[in-house]
């Protein structure tokens, strides 16, 4: 597929587009969906911690604010900057997912901008990375999220394969990822948050399952919890079962992609308790 043509079957592409489907209706546009298409995608009341609605707005000679930065933008005037190509509309997308999550991210930006200047700091370098190539693993048995940890990479993918979609799972979050994710290729890695979650959290309905993540992601930057790239743990995305040509053991002994752990990090595994 070329890059930036639009294509409304593009959820046929791969797997982690399902996730997406809960904001279906695009698969009758004939071109990019605008700015009036995505914004309903929002919830009415999402604000910027500034107090103004978010919003997209299109990246054109007609932006408004051009001096300011995109994150200062966003947090002093609620603009979302947005073009019309696949990271954009991915990005806008997972503004409607995960809203809460986008608005504490931009929050710290503009903190980090307000007290240190433009240059990035480490908190802001890790809110990019979550941002642009995150992922959530989320998993009812701790072992599952240990061996993430350890980079025990068979054993996760091979030999608990049956556990994928009912006892663990990959939620997309980075933008970036989703769009390399329409072409994808042996190499192409994430950056993961772990998440323990109890057994019904595989019951219950997409839209519930990205509420809880969304607060989840909050509850974790509000806390500080992601002081540095250091706190996101590397992570092989074509080793999901079913998300690649992966149905013989012979693909996870590629240790150029399944690599080995070869330092420590500062990755938490979190756990909180879904609420009815």
């Amino acid at each position: 597929m070329k890059p930036d043509l639009w294509n409304p079957a593009f959820e046929s592409l791969h797997p982690c587009f399902r996730q997406l489907r809960n904001r279906d209706g695009w698969s009758n546009l004939e071109n990019w969906p605008d700015c009036e298409y995505l914004n309903p995608l929002l919830p009415a009341d999402l604000c910027a911690q500034s107090g103004l609605p978010v919003h997209f707005v299109p990246q054109d000679h007609t932006l408004p604010f051009p001096e300011l930065y995109y994150e200062e933008r966003i947090f002093q005037h609620g603009m979302v900057a947005t073009r019309p190509n696949w990271h954009d509309f991915f990005n806008a997308l997972m503004w409607s997912l995960f809203p809460q999550t986008k608005v504490m991210i931009n929050a710290l930006h503009a903190a980090d901008i307000v007290r240190y200047g433009k240059p990035r700091t480490p908190q802001r370098d890790a809110l990019t990375v979550l941002d642009e190539s995150g992922v959530i693993i989320v998993a009812s048995h701790l072992e599952h999220l240990q061996q993430v940890v350890d980079f025990a990479w068979e054993t996760l993918f091979w030999q608990e394969r049956a556990a994928w979609g009912r006892e663990i799972d990959c939620f997309m979050i980075g933008h970036a990822t989703l769009e390399k994710m329409l072409t994808p290729y042996v190499g192409v890695t994430a950056h993961a948050l772990l998440v323990q979650v109890e057994p019904d959290f595989f019951l219950r309905s997409l839209e519930q399952q990205h509420a809880y993540l969304d607060q989840v992601v909050v509850n974790l930057l509000q806390e500080g919890g992601l002081s540095s790239t250091a706190s996101l743990n590397p992570f092989p995305l074509l080793g999901v079962p079913r998300w690649w040509a992966n149905e013989t053991v012979d693909f996870y002994q590629n240790k150029d992609y399944f690599r080995a752990k070869n330092r420590e990090r500062m990755v938490r595994i979190l756990t909180s308790i879904m609420s009815d």
